[in-house]
C-alpha cells in the first residue's frame, strides 16, 4: 500500500474517532471539573458542620459561655441590671 493512501485512511479513522468519541470526551472533561468543584464544596461544608456542631455543643454545655453570646447577639441583660447607651458624636463618626 502506497505511502500516502495509508496516511488517508489513517487521518480517516482519526477524523472518525475525533467524530465518534469526541462530544463523550469533552462531556467526560466536563462532568470532572464539575465532580471537582463538588468534592470541594462538600468539603467546605463539612467544616462548617463541624463548627456549628462544636458552637451548638458549647452554648448546650457551657452556661457562661451561653450568656456572653446571648448579651453579645442579642442584647441580653439580667434582672437588675441597667443599660447605659452612648450615642457617637459626629466627630467620632467621621473618624470610622
Amino acid at each position: 500500500m502506497e505511502p500516502k493512501k495509508k496516511l488517508l485512511i489513517g487521518a480517516g479513522i482519526g477524523l472518525g474517532l475525533l467524530l465518534l468519541y469526541g462530544p463523550a470526551f469533552i462531556r467526560w472533561s466536563e462532568l470532572n471539573a464539575r465532580q471537582e468543584q463538588l468534592e470541594t464544596e462538600v468539603a467546605l461544608l463539612k467544616r462548617q458542620n463541624l463548627q456549628l456542631y462544636q458552637e451548638a455543643k458549647r452554648l448546650r454545655e457551657d452556661p457562661s459561655y451561653a450568656e456572653a453570646e446571648a448579651r453579645r447577639q442579642f442584647g441580653f441583660v439580667r434582672e437588675g441590671e441597667t443599660i447605659v447607651k452612648f450615642q457617637r458624636s459626629a466627630k467620632d463618626l467621621r473618624q470610622r
